[in-house]
């Protein structure tokens, strides 16, 4: 966990509208997080409830109507915001969306080292391709020459994890990366996140996730979205096994039936 480890990423009153006139409506409430260096945070709550929302503008990926969010103590806007998205692997719920259809796998994953590396030799990038394939147990030797249409949905969100990590980002962002998948290959997954944490112990994880047996495996603290507003945050074990807001004890409910 990253107990004692430096602050990452901080948001302070982020708040979030969307559409105008008479159509606006506010998504997110005036909401802290936090996310330190190593920590796995999980984001957790309904359809709707504003968890893609928060980490999107977390990343610098959208703007905030109020509030500020701070990428190691300075304000991400402009050279921050950049650096922010430079240093950030996104992956996302369905796999094909990371992986172009006419690339071969091991040419999809080297993909950001030759956008942010572009004086690597075409063996570092292969070598390094290689190494985030065998974090996520994909033989290289199998799976760079095949297309995505060759895997499947378990294998391809395998190589799109390879993707994410390969230029070994600060903060990694998962959106529901095992909604779509069978439990087979979820398994496989939560294996791939673990063997991440432990090869990059600061490394931080974003995961946005709807199911509490993936949250509980992986998270190290959860914070708990309702409506756009966080009703609750803190270490897993207390958040799933002692919950406070009437919110996340019914979420909790839920999952146990």
């Amino acid at each position: 966990m990253g107990d004692g480890k430096r602050t990452i990423l901080e948001g302070h009153g982020l708040s979030k509208w969307y559409g105008a006139g008479r159509r606006r409506r506010q998504v997110l409430f005036d909401v802290d997080v936090r996310l330190r260096a190593g920590e796995c945070l999980a984001v957790i709550g309904g359809s709707g409830s504003g968890k893609t929302t928060l980490t999107r503008v977390l990343l610098g990926l959208e703007h905030a109507d109020s509030g500020s969010v701070e990428y190691y103590g300075e304000l991400v806007r402009g050279d921050v915001a950049r650096k922010l998205r430079a240093q950030s692997g996104l992956v996302f719920q369905s796999p094909f969306d990371s992986l172009d259809p006419r690339w071969r796998i091991g040419r999809s994953i080297g993909e950001p080292l030759r956008l942010h590396y572009p004086d690597w030799s075409r063996d570092h990038v292969s070598e390094r391709v290689a190494e985030a394939l065998d974090m996520v147990s994909l033989d290289s030797g199998t799976y760079v020459n095949r297309f995505p249409i060759d895997l499947s949905g378990g294998q391809a969100q395998r190589a799109a994890i390879a993707r994410a990590i390969v230029d070994k980002p600060k903060v990694l962002l998962a959106d529901e990366p095992m909604s779509a998948i069978d439990v087979a290959a979820r398994v496989r997954i939560l294996e791939s996140f673990e063997a991440i944490r432990n090869a990059e112990p600061d490394m931080a994880i974003i995961m946005v996730s709807h199911d509490l047996g993936v949250v509980q495996h992986i998270a190290d603290r959860i914070l708990v979205l309702h409506d756009g507003r966080a009703v609750e945050v803190g270490p897993t074990d207390q958040v799933l096994g002692h919950p406070q807001d009437e919110y996340t004890k019914r979420l909790v409910q839920a999952a146990s039936l």
